[in-house]
């Protein structure tokens, strides 16, 4: 493997990669919204393979060529890690009691978050705000709705 010099041209021609990769990825998880649950699995094989198929018969070297290539391998990209995830998930578990080696496996195929399952994806250090005394039954609640200072 030999580094050359880094020239805005390579830059560019990298640039208008990723962003086709970026795009396919995300078309294709568009794509499966549309896939009845029965036929995800089949679909995300099929995506995958044309993706690679489609990508491998580009032969040209212009920026479209580029773009378009990027996009197919981002289709293959984002469904096989899809695949890799689905298959891996039946057979890593993680807890409280997981080896760091066990955790990094499981992060490196997609099962990382402890939330997988639940369907979102909270922020990190989120805020808990917690209000007793503007509750009601708080006794720092008055009569008149307003706050009672001198309770805190």
């Amino acid at each position: 493997m030999k580094f050359g010099k880094i020239t805005a041209e390579n830059v560019s021609y990298n640039a208008l990669s990723l962003g086709g990769a970026i795009a396919g990825g995300a078309l294709s998880n568009g794509l499966m919204t549309f896939v009845p649950a029965e036929q995800v699995l089949l679909a995300r094989s099929g995506i995958a393979v044309v993706g690679l198929a489609g990508a491998a018969s580009i032969k040209g070297k212009t920026s479209a060529d580029n773009l378009v290539k990027g996009a197919l391998l981002g289709l293959s990209i984002a469904q096989g890690v899809a695949l890799v995830k689905k298959y891996a998930g039946d057979q890593i578990t993680i807890d409280e009691n997981s080896t760091a080696s066990q955790k990094f496996v499981a992060g490196a195929v997609g099962l990382g978050c402890p939330n997988d399952n639940v369907g979102s994806y909270p922020a990190l250090a989120s805020p808990v705000i917690n209000f007793p005394a503007l509750e009601p039954s708080s006794p720092g609640y008055g009569q008149s709705d307003e706050i009672d200072v001198t309770a805190f």
